[in-house]
């Protein structure tokens, strides 16, 4: 059966309703939870890495509450017809490092050893991303898309300005982010830096378990790294000022990853730390959560008033 159950969900609205920030949302009974993020500004990136660039979001939108699931994933697999490449880059007990490993999927991760449907789905390109919210468009109707940069920044900081939606120390941060934390150094001895904190995960956990940032959104920091629509760039300048993914005519072979994973150190689970990865990437600590825009004459209703 396909998604097409739009008015069989409970508590759904319809396409033109306004919506207030924060609201959570479903388009159908099985698509994945939307929460609408307020339209604003703020200042993006680090200067003494990309520089910095004051961005204007101007319209609301809404993004996935949590990653994309097993279960979503899987749904979207037997429905497409869509075949993701098998392969995947691990953490290899045995061997005690990362590996290359071709017999991994995105159905049988090395992390964690027994996943579940409410896990993140990981092993996923940029392209299986993309192929997923191409097809959910396509069932629902609306426009579903990855979120740029730009607005995967601005979700995550939830209107803050530290260095963590949480504040400026990483100790601070266990109830919020699944990062590698004291019990992950325990479980796996990575031998680099680690949050003085348990957050109750030795690695991957299900979606949804750790406290919402200020947006309502889960595991923005944390968990698995997530593909966004932009092409890989060294730093900000000359990029759109607006919330526009930035992509070349051609298109680019490197995009960007936002956020961190189970397995980043402090440093690198900051809300403006960024990663640039080949497109046909596949990780177990990689995922996606997914964007959608909202009615714009909704939102222009709205703004006049």
């Amino acid at each position: 059966m396909g998604l097409l159950l739009l008015g069989a969900a409970t508590g759904l609205q319809a396409a033109d309703t306004p919506r207030a920030p924060g609201t959570a949302f479903r388009d159908c009974e099985t698509c994945p939870e939307m929460v609408v993020v307020p339209a604003g500004g703020f200042v993006m990136g680090t200067p003494a890495e990309t520089g910095s660039v004051v961005i204007h979001v101007r319209h609301k939108f809404a993004l996935g509450r949590n990653e994309v699931t097993r279960a979503e994933f899987a749904r979207f697999i037997a429905e497409s017809g869509h075949e993701p490449r098998p392969g995947c880059r691990n953490w290899d007990p045995v061997l005690a490092r990362f590996n290359d490993d071709a017999r991994r999927s995105w159905q049988n991760p090395a992390t964690p050893v027994v996943p579940v449907d409410e896990h993140p789905v990981t092993c996923v390109t940029f392209t299986d991303a993309r192929a997923y919210v191409e097809w959910l468009a396509r069932q629902t109707g609306e426009r579903y898309r990855l979120p740029s940069e730009a607005e995967w920044e601005y979700a995550a900081r939830g209107g803050t300005t530290a260095r963590y939606p949480w504040g400026d120390a990483p100790e601070d941060g266990c109830e919020s982010a699944n990062t590698y934390d004291v019990t992950a150094d325990a479980a796996y001895r990575l031998g680099w830096a680690h949050a003085g904190c348990r957050d109750g995960f030795a690695d991957l956990a299900p979606v949804g378990l750790l406290q919402p940032n200020s947006f309502n959104l889960h595991d923005m920091i944390g968990n698995v790294r997530e593909w966004v629509q932009d092409c890989a760039t060294d730093s900000f300048v000359g990029r759109p000022r607006d919330a526009r993914a930035w992509e070349w005519l051609g298109g680019c072979k490197r995009r960007i990853q936002r956020g961190g994973s189970w397995l980043t150190t402090p440093d690198a689970s900051r809300s403006a730390h960024r990663v640039a990865a080949p497109e046909g990437e596949r990780s177990d600590d990689t995922g996606f959560r997914i964007a959608r825009d909202l009615d714009q004459r909704a939102a222009a209703r709205e703004e006049d008033h």
